[in-house]
C-alpha cells in the first residue's frame, strides 16, 4: 500500500470582512508533469478541488512538455456561475513524490490555477482523506 501525505499550503488572501491580509491553508499537491518522454523540469503546485469534475491546468504547463494543446479532446468546462471555458484533454503522467499516475488533464488558455478533480485524480486512489484540523491530505494509491 502506497500512502502519501501532503501538508496544506498557505495562501495569502484579503479577508472578506476585515479587508486585512490573512492566510488560508489549502490542500495542494506538488508534482511533476510528463507527456510521452518529456518530463517538465519545473514542479507544479495544484489545488486539490473536491468540486472540480476533472483535472484542469493552464495551457502553458502542457506546452512546456511539448503538448500541442488544441489537438486534444475539446471539452466545454463549466465553472462557478455557469462560466464556460474550452479545455483540451491529453493523457499525461503525474509524479507525486514516489507515486506516478497516468491520467487525463484538460488544458485551457483561459484558466490560471492547476486543479486536480474527481475524475482523473480522486478516482486514481483507494482513499482520499482531508484532515482540516491538522491541515493535511492523505491519499492511498490503488494497487
Amino acid at each position: 500500500m502506497q500512502t502519501i501525505k501532503f501538508e496544506y499550503l498557505p495562501d495569502p488572501i484579503i479577508h472578506p470582512k476585515t479587508k486585512q491580509p490573512d492566510i488560508i491553508y489549502r490542500p495542494k499537491v506538488t508534482m511533476r508533469l510528463a507527456f510521452k518522454h518529456n518530463l517538465c523540469k519545473y514542479s507544479i503546485v495544484a489545488l486539490v478541488d473536491t468540486g472540480a469534475d476533472r483535472n484542469l491546468f493552464p495551457a502553458y504547463w502542457g506546452e512546456l512538455v511539448g503538448i500541442k494543446i488544441k489537438t486534444g479532446d475539446k471539452h466545454e468546462i463549466m465553472g462557478i456561475g455557469d462560466f464556460k471555458i474550452e479545455g483540451y484533454g491529453h493523457d499525461v503522467k503525474l509524479y507525486l513524490n514516489n507515486v506516478s499516475i497516468t491520467t487525463k488533464v484538460y488544458f485551457s488558455y483561459k484558466h490560471q490555477v492547476p486543479l486536480l478533480g474527481r475524475i482523473g485524480f480522486f478516482d486514481k486512489f483507494k482513499r482520499v482523506i482531508f484532515n482540516e484540523k491538522e491541515k493535511y491530505m492523505e491519499v492511498e494509491k490503488l494497487q
